[in-house]
């Protein structure tokens, strides 16, 4: 009887180590990675409420062992483990020298008694993961509460006028020229700089050359680089300047500096970047406790009409936690 298989290319006989099953054992980044209810440790396993004891190792996790140090932690099939040795009159006794181990066993929030133990916690007592979870999103929400009435002050203060900075909101769009045979995006010809007032006033709207003036694809009209960047530098350094990011004007930056101009946007202390005001302002969690980053607005208008959103903003009463469901 032949054992194995035979490759097409070869015809040789493959067959498969111990190494190579070994190496596809699932391995995890994190815990949150796990498939809930089909792996356990050894130390979750024994701590069933009818304890088990481990199969065969199927799977590996990284975490911390019990001081904290990284390291990579074995996982057995829950479906593969085996009931312990222990009697029911030694898992009744066991249950009754502790007056907190029925508490300890049954979730303090929803009333559940799963078969690992719950996490135990000082200020909500023991927890079902489900539980834990929730409570771990409830606290991102309440930090991203936080959030939000700091940049509803921020937006506020930026609309607020002072009499030596008054606000000046930027975005730029890009004549775009493609990419190279080879797929490289070529940078872009020319861009747009539109700066507008609290007002919604349009400021200064140039169209700015960013190749050499014998480059394909400038759009008509493009203004010289140079005198254009100081007539920008002028305006601006007047003005509180709101972009959405710092990287949106990267080939802007890039642009000009290729062609000898000077770059125009004031001292760091007097530029806000919208993206992380607007985030903090959007405040959303998502269920696997993320901040997702804020869609941009596309326009200078609707940058200013995003902020007088957020300036506007009645902040609602911090609810209990579970006071939604």
């Amino acid at each position: 009887m032949r054992h194995g298989r035979r490759t097409a290319q070869h015809g040789s006989l493959a067959v498969t180590s111990p190494v190579s099953a070994k190496a596809r054992k699932p391995h995890f980044a994190a815990w949150k990675d796990v498939p809930t209810g089909l792996y356990a440790t050894a130390a979750q396993l024994k701590s069933m409420d009818l304890p088990r004891q481990p199969g065969p190792p199927a799977a590996t996790v990284d975490g911390q062992d019990g001081i904290g140090r990284r390291t990579t932690i074995t996982l057995y099939r829950i479906d593969q483990s085996a009931p312990t040795a222990s009697t029911v009159a030694q898992l009744a006794a066991a249950r009754a020298r502790s007056e907190n181990s029925v508490r300890a066993r049954v979730c303090a929030d929803c009333g559940a008694r799963p078969d690992r133990a719950p996490i135990a916690t000082e200020s909500y007592g023991a927890l079902c993961p489900t539980c834990w979870h929730i409570r771990g999103l409830r606290h991102r929400q309440e930090e991203a509460r936080q959030e939000r009435a700091a940049a509803v002050r921020t937006a506020r203060d930026l609309l607020r006028v002072p009499q030596n900075r008054p606000l000046g909101v930027l975005h730029v769009d890009y004549t775009e020229r493609g990419h190279t045979p080879a797929g490289t995006r070529r940078s872009p010809s020319a861009a747009k700089v539109t700066v507008i007032g609290a007002n919604g006033l349009v400021v200064a709207e140039p169209l700015l050359r960013l190749v050499p003036p014998r480059a394909k694809g400038i759009p008509e009209g493009a203004g010289d680089p140079v005198s254009g960047s100081e007539v920008l530098a002028a305006i601006l350094s007047q003005l509180t300047v709101l972009i959405w990011r710092y990287r949106d004007l990267d080939d802007l930056s890039a642009g000009l500096r290729s062609q000898g101009a000077t770059w125009f946007l004031p001292a760091d202390g007097h530029v806000r970047e919208m993206a992380r005001l607007a985030s903090a302002w959007r405040g959303e969690v998502t269920p696997d406790g993320d901040r997702p980053v804020a869609v941009a607005p596309g326009r200078a208008d609707r940058m200013l009409y995003l902020l007088g959103q957020i300036a506007d903003t009645e902040q609602a009463p911090t609810m209990p936690i579970g006071a939604a469901t």
